[in-house]
């Protein structure tokens, strides 16, 4: 399959809560499971996506997704993605990348790379703030905390959406996951309510039917947001935390036309 970048590695720098397990899925069809490498924060290695486990009842529950959308408490009570290592796989340091790497995906920034990899194409997703938070507080409670992020959150079961989005380790938190680098400066910028565009981009295909503008404000009298507590109060002070998160999502929304 043709690909945009040629023979670059593509570095997907993957910011927690803005893509899930069909993202990979994609990245797996374009690249070659064998040639896809994981990045696992907690062990600090790189895994190859064909050596993570894709049991029968994850299809079902991809299949699930699939069919009824984003509806709310099928994405609070299922899982996005395996993430444990089966047969004892131990993984590739930083330093260890096999030579037939064609992509590396997970939770860092592209410093990581300096001095591994010479011209990398580097790619990023950004995410409505307040609709991340949703989806790492939902993974969140799901899992009890046992989640594999740069930030740990101890798992305490009744603590509120508004103190979790709250916390100060949140803030501003895409922005830092952009590295040493302006948004400008990366290859290939997407967001999560047009992935479908970036996927069509990364293999080298016309993407423009896939933006279509949507609603461009929060709908709080939405059950989704009611449930959460998701005021207007809190809502101002959410905006004000993260207000370089809000402006580097809207200047990815006008990267792909969706401004």
């Amino acid at each position: 399959m043709e690909h945009i970048n040629g023979d670059r590695v593509h570095i997907s720098v993957n910011i927690e809560g803005t893509t899930n397990s069909s993202f990979l899925s994609e990245l797996g069809a374009i690249y070659g499971t064998d040639h896809v490498l994981v990045y696992q924060p907690s062990k600090k290695r790189f895994v190859r996506l064909s050596d993570l486990p894709v049991s029968p009842a994850a299809n079902l529950i991809k299949l699930g997704k699939d069919l009824l959308g984003n509806a709310p408490l099928l994405s609070q009570i299922l899982p996005e993605t395996e993430t444990e290592n089966p047969n004892g796989v131990e993984g590739f340091t930083r330093k260890e990348l096999p030579p037939d790497t064609a992509a590396i995906h997970g939770h860092f920034t592209p410093n990581m790379f300096r001095g591994i990899l010479d011209n990398p194409f580097i790619s990023i997703i950004l995410k409505d703030p307040l609709d991340r938070m949703i989806s790492l507080y939902q993974e969140w409670t799901q899992k009890k905390g046992m989640v594999d992020w740069r930030v740990t959150i101890p798992y305490k079961k009744k603590m509120s959406f508004q103190k979790f989005a709250l916390k100060a380790a949140f803030f501003n938190y895409q922005s830092k996951c952009l590295g040493n680098r302006r948004l400008g400066d990366y290859d290939l910028v997407g967001v999560a309510e047009c992935q479908a565009g970036f996927i069509a981009q990364l293999k080298n295909k016309d993407w423009t039917d896939y933006v279509t503008p949507g609603y461009s404000g929060y709908q709080l009298e939405k059950p989704l947001y009611k449930n959460l507590g998701i005021t207007t109060e809190f809502l101002e002070e959410f905006r004000s935390a993260n207000e370089m998160d809000y402006s580097i999502y809207q200047l990815a929304k006008e990267f792909m036309g969706l401004c």
